[in-house]
């Protein structure tokens, strides 16, 4: 299995919009990887690969509803944490005897997901950003032009 983490980084690289660093930097390659398998099954994975292979591997381009609902799920894993509840329609033409309920796959999946840093977040109550840092605006935001004035004369 070790060597379908590549092709799942890759997959994944398209899907969510992160470089391959990124993803493997969150720790939770293999555990997505595992998770997604054990939800959709290797069947289901591997006309979905097909399919997303037979559109230039642009999943914006499926048209297939299984296809884009598993698209939908590996994304929202990656940037939540959390293995989403499939269509009911995706859920019965898979066949599959697990319960189509969303679930949190770790602890470290909900401080490792990717919505953080989308906007340089951080996850309450895990990984605070350091003492004030707060007073400093985030990455890539400007500063008001009025927010130095009024600081030097009390």
């Amino acid at each position: 299995m070790t060597a379908e983490l590549p092709g799942f980084v890759g997959l994944s690289v398209r899907l969510t919009g992160f470089d391959a660093f990124d993803l493997y930097a969150t720790g939770m390659v293999r555990l997505y990887h595992d998770t997604t398998l054990d939800q959709l099954g290797r069947e289901a994975v591997g006309r979905f690969l097909a399919d997303l292979e037979a559109v230039g591997g642009d999943p914006d381009r499926l048209v297939d509803e299984t296809s884009r609902d598993i698209a939908r799920a590996i994304t929202h894993l990656w940037y939540l944490g959390v293995w989403p509840q499939l269509a009911r329609s995706v859920h019965s033409a898979l066949g599959r005897e697990r319960a189509n309920a969303a679930f949190t796959v770790s602890p470290e999946a909900y401080t490792e997901g990717l919505v953080w840093r989308t906007f340089h977040g951080h996850p309450a109550g895990a990984k605070a950003p350091g003492f004030g840092t707060w007073a400093d605006p985030p990455p890539g935001a400007s500063v008001p032009a009025h927010a130095d004035a009024g600081l030097g004369g009390a």
